[in-house]
């Protein structure tokens, strides 16, 4: 589903080497991020998209389009705990429900509503593609519309 971590390395002029660099972390690191051996965490997928210029969205292969979107330094566990519970509240959902839909215990959703957590790349992939919801709406990179 990152596909777009090495097409967008490669079309910018980039080395593995150049970019783990810049997310202060082993070439190895991101070499397993880009391959999808690894899950890149949500901190630093948004450094990419600081970094690119880009969504998240793009990143993760949402949306098909390089758009620019608000660059956001380092995320907020509070916005993305409002954005999670304003999401389950419209949807009238249960936090149990949505942990059984994300494939995740109720006291996750619990702590990441009470901002004690920033949800975790695999769940929020799954997320994302459970409901067909934005990535940078979720974490607070994008205005809810």
């Amino acid at each position: 589903m990152l596909e777009k971590l090495k097409e967008l390395r490669e079309y910018e002029g980039y080395t593995q080497e150049e970019i783990a660099h810049i997310l202060n972390v082993k070439r190895a690191t991101y070499a397993g991020w880009e391959s999808g051996k690894d899950f890149i965490p949500i901190p630093k997928l948004n450094e990419l998209a600081n970094f690119y210029h880009t969504s998240l969205d793009y990143l993760i292969g949402k949306s098909p389009t390089k758009e620019e979107i608000l660059e956001i330094q380092k995320l907020d566990k509070t916005v993305f705990a409002k954005n999670l519970k304003e999401f389950r509240k419209e949807k009238h959902l249960t936090q149990q429900k949505l942990a059984k839909t994300l494939k995740m215990s109720q006291s996750n959703i619990n702590k990441y509503e009470h901002a004690k957590g920033l949800i975790t790349t695999i769940y929020a992939l799954e997320f994302v593609k459970q409901y067909a919801y934005s990535l940078d709406q979720l974490v607070g990179r994008k205005k809810n519309n």
